[in-house]
């Protein structure tokens, strides 16, 4: 009898989205030995009978870049079954940082999570993690937004010769380290404050070491179709693959633009440019309340900002640029949700709209915002509401589309259980079950491939993401019948229910829905 694991009597779901088939499944370190559909023998075994097997999650779209530090059980994580995750997205990495956005991260997760950070590179990184130890895989994106801030602060202009060749560097240095491609998130400063020539430089050097470009782009709402465009122009340039990070139409004025999207992103795949996008399965975004706020806002410094946002005639400058944006602001208002604070005196607004603390605090909607944004020194996050549910149907349903959960790693205990984050943060791979699966939109298969070797193979992310003989041991054990999203956005510290087993390079992890508090996953690297 073989002493290697055996998970036995499970419908395998491997990842190719091809139909599933009952096999049994040999682990032999952290390596898939052997599939087999005639039966394998074993003294250890995993009897999966009425549950589905595939490869762990691939969470194409984090943000646990600094979560991880503070949890290395990557709780909410692996208890949906992510085994996963590329991190550095939307031009924020915890690395490569320096100047004054290194002195501002280094204050502010001191002051919200008492975390010594002593980051500066991504080897620095790299090497932290290792030595702490995690219970998922951690495939990192250097962020522009980081590297733009590191080199020219919050600097309008653009770059000098010399900035732009230190910013190159710092891609570079960073691809070099393993990095899986660069990020944008040009509706945030600084990296908005980056032309696309800009951004197609630093993408060039990325392209050099075959990485990706990932981006959160100018705008998702207002001038969507013309962001669309601007990130498909510098995936041509730049010569890498495009990854559309949660593809969406913002706010109900722009939900007739998805036509003209889909239009745009396949005519440029039958031209041959590598494009894909990831989404989650929620109608609602969730971001720092100070994105309200237009870019040219946040210029200079915090300090600076702050300044302005205390100023009448700033503030009149503001109203009516939101005025223009949206039909009808009070709407826009209305359908913000503050998430988390960070200063005692506004905590008992979380879980609030922005109506409800106007309401509590004697103000107009938009003065409220500025209120506490300045109270809280711009760290407020809120979730917006403001997606089209036929929308993101039609978005998850096409072939090119990953799941992504856009949220970073939270437990239901310790720091990380502060506040009231997205309930993404716990149930986006659930969700894809109940509300996609079990009516039809999407298949099993067609799901498992779109949170497995799709998003895998868009990253770059080598052996994993299927169920096949030699890739690493990276398995899910569950039942699509018993799946269930059960956070919400006022209770989101809530573990999903139908994840029985989760094994990361072939060590349980997830044994009955229990946490082994196995530390397992490995940073891994982009090899060219």
């Amino acid at each position: 009898m073989s002493d290697r694991l055996v998970i036995k009597n499970g419908f395998i779901v491997d990842g190719s989205g091809k139909a599933g088939f009952f096999a049994d499944v040999e682990i032999a370190g952290d390596t898939i030995n052997r599939i087999s559909k005639t039966g394998i023998a074993s003294d250890k075994v995993v009897d999966a009978a009425g549950m589905t097997v595939s490869p762990g999650f691939v969470d194409i779209h984090s943000h646990s870049d600094y979560h991880i530090l503070l949890n290395a059980y990557a709780e909410s994580k692996v208890r949906q079954g992510v085994t996963s995750e590329v991190n550095g997205n939307c031009g924020y990495s915890i690395a490569p940082v320096g100047g004054i956005i290194l002195k501002e991260r280094e204050q502010q997760y001191y002051e919200s999570y008492k975390l010594d950070l002593n980051i500066k590179t991504l080897m620095d990184y790299i090497q932290r993690v290792e030595k702490q130890g995690s219970s998922i895989n951690n495939a990192m994106l250097v962020g522009q937004g980081t590297i733009r801030g590191s080199v020219m602060g919050r600097k309008t202009s653009s770059p000098t010769d010399k900035e732009l060749d230190s910013m190159r560097a710092l891609v570079k240095e960073s691809m070099e380290a393993g990095a899986f491609g660069m990020s944008t998130g040009l509706a945030y400063t600084p990296g908005a404050y980056a032309d696309t020539k800009e951004v197609i430089e630093l993408a060039k050097v990325a392209a050099d070491y075959k990485g990706i470009y990932a981006t959160h782009m100018r705008s998702e709402g207002r001038t969507l179709v013309e962001s669309v465009e601007e990130a498909l122009e510098i995936g041509r340039r730049a010569g890498l693959p495009v990854e559309i990070s949660h593809l969406k139409t913002m706010n109900p004025e722009n939900w007739h633009k998805i036509d003209k999207v889909f239009e745009l992103i396949e005519a440029a795949q039958k031209n041959g440019v590598d494009v894909a996008a990831d989404r989650y399965p929620y109608l609602s975004a969730y971001t720092g309340l100070a994105s309200v706020m237009p870019d040219w806002v946040y210029a200079d410094s915090t300090e600076a900002a702050l300044a302005r946002l205390e100023d009448k005639a700033v503030r009149s400058r503001i109203h009516d640029e939101l005025s223009a944006q949206h039909n009808d602001l009070n709407d826009y208002f209305s359908r913000i949700m503050i998430s988390q604070c960070f200063t005692d005196e506004y905590r008992k607004f979380e879980g609030k709209t922005i109506p409800e603390i106007s309401s509590a605090l004697g103000m107009q909607p938009i003065d409220t915002i500025y209120h506490i944004l300045v109270k809280e020194k711009l760290m407020t996050t809120a979730i917006y509401f403001a997606m089209d549910d036929g929308n993101l149907k039609r978005i998850l349903a096409k072939p090119y589309v990953s799941i992504g959960s856009d949220a970073g790693l939270r437990a239901d205990y310790g720091p990380l259980h502060e506040g009231k984050p997205h309930p993404r943060s716990y149930g986006t791979y659930p969700r894809v079950f109940t509300d996609f699966v079990k009516t039809n939109i999407l298949s099993l298969e067609q799901a498992v491939y779109k949170m497995t070797s799709l998003p895998a193979q868009r990253a770059g992310i080598q052996q994993r993401g299927m169920i096949k003989e030699g890739w690493f041991a990276d398995i899910v054990i569950f039942s699509p019948e018993r799946m269930e999203d059960r956070s919400t956005y006022l209770q989101p510290h809530v573990y999903p229910s139908g994840i029985d087993t989760v094994m990361v390079n072939g060590v349980t992890v997830v044994q009955k829905g229990v946490h082994t508090k196995a530390l397992p996953g490995k940073m891994l690297r982009k090899t060219v």
